[in-house]
């Protein structure tokens, strides 16, 4: 159909030719809730029209987003950076920016996607981010709600993500690995996080692979929890599973904190770190390069975490309906004095 060209085109077009209020036109395209909801199918509707009417879509993106009030959906988890870092980092951009943020802490995904719903159709909030990685499908069952997830989401799931290359940063730690000499590396791996202790795994597996070498599963030590009375139960066997012989010279463990506590269980057993066994971890936390010896470890830019997320959601409630939009940033290999070469 033509556009209306002799004639300004105006909201009230859109709506009388949808069948719908102006009020629901305006929120569709402007992102300011007007004190209705509405759904993505009709959201798209409404810009399909618009263009095709010839509506002055370029007036909407020089406003800018509509962002006001952010609900911020995190687990309490104060010792895992990507929790803390990115969601302080948030807050403070997006309070320094005049939006309203609501932090809301819980260890059910599940629930947290009822509540991201209550919040939303109570017009409490425009839009949310859930702060870690979402492990199956129904832990983003949010409907129409606008979102951004930081961190690992289902292979298939189509949702506005940022995060960070989980699989590059297990390859830098493959890489470095083989480069010292080491050919037997054990991983030590987290089901409590299992989509990004994956990737990590892929990627540390692919540099074996590769060079047309095999990385069995026997070399993945798999922790259900992240207590270090776990780990020190486990590890002791994984690594040394017959008395006086080792069977791995260097640990991929999936974050410094397991890092940390590997060379803490190691030194029990009376091995020396890194001229019996080299450790990485996976993080760069501040005490990091506080440890004895300073640690080997793969970086995340948890700085730029949250600004892309703010920004990726900013764009999400502002831009026309499209694909939903993916950041992955790249890692970087931090090399101290935890890994040496055979």
């Amino acid at each position: 159909m033509r556009a209306l060209s002799k004639q300004r085109v105006t909201i009230r077009d859109i709506a009388q030719r949808l069948g719908v209020s102006p009020a629901t036109v305006s929120t569709a395209l402007t992102g300011r809730r007007n004190g209705v909801f509405v759904s993505e199918e009709t959201r798209r509707r409404v810009w399909e029209v618009a263009k095709e009417l010839g509506y002055p879509l370029e007036r909407l993106k020089a406003r800018g987003p509509q962002l006001q009030r952010v609900a911020l959906f995190c687990p309490p988890r104060p010792d895992s950076l990507l929790i803390s870092g990115t969601v302080l980092e948030l807050s403070r951009l997006l309070s320094q920016q005049g939006f309203r943020v609501l932090v809301h802490m819980s260890h059910d995904r599940k629930q947290a996607c009822s509540v991201a719903q209550q919040l939303y159709r109570r017009q409490e909030v425009d839009g949310v981010i859930f702060v870690g990685s979402r492990n199956h499908p129904d832990e983003l069952a949010i409907g129409e709600v606008p979102c951004v997830v930081v961190g690992e989401v289902p292979e298939g799931v189509s949702v506005w993500r940022v995060g960070v290359d989980n699989e590059g940063g297990g390859r830098l730690v493959g890489e470095h690995l083989w480069a010292l000499g080491h050919r037997r590396v054990g991983m030590v791996f987290s089901e409590v996080n299992p989509l990004p202790s994956t990737k990590r795994l892929r990627g540390l597996q692919q540099v074996w692979q590769e060079r047309g070498e095999k990385f069995p599963d026997e070399w993945v030590l798999r922790l259900s929890s992240d207590s270090e009375s776990e780990l020190m139960e486990k590890l002791p066997s994984f690594i040394q599973p017959k008395r006086g012989r080792l069977a791995f010279t260097a640990l991929f463990c999936y974050n410094d904190r397991l890092a940390g506590m590997a060379i803490k269980c190691l030194r029990r057993m009376g091995l020396r770190v890194p001229e019996d066994v080299s450790v990485v971890g996976f993080d760069d936390a501040p005490y990091a390069e506080l440890l004895d010896p300073p640690l080997t470890t793969v970086q995340q830019p948890f700085d730029q975490l949250g600004a892309l997320a703010a920004q990726l959601l900013e764009e999400r409630l502002s831009a026309p309906p499209e694909p939903p939009k993916v950041l992955v940033l790249p890692c970087r290999l931090v090399i101290r004095a935890s890994t040496t070469s055979l």
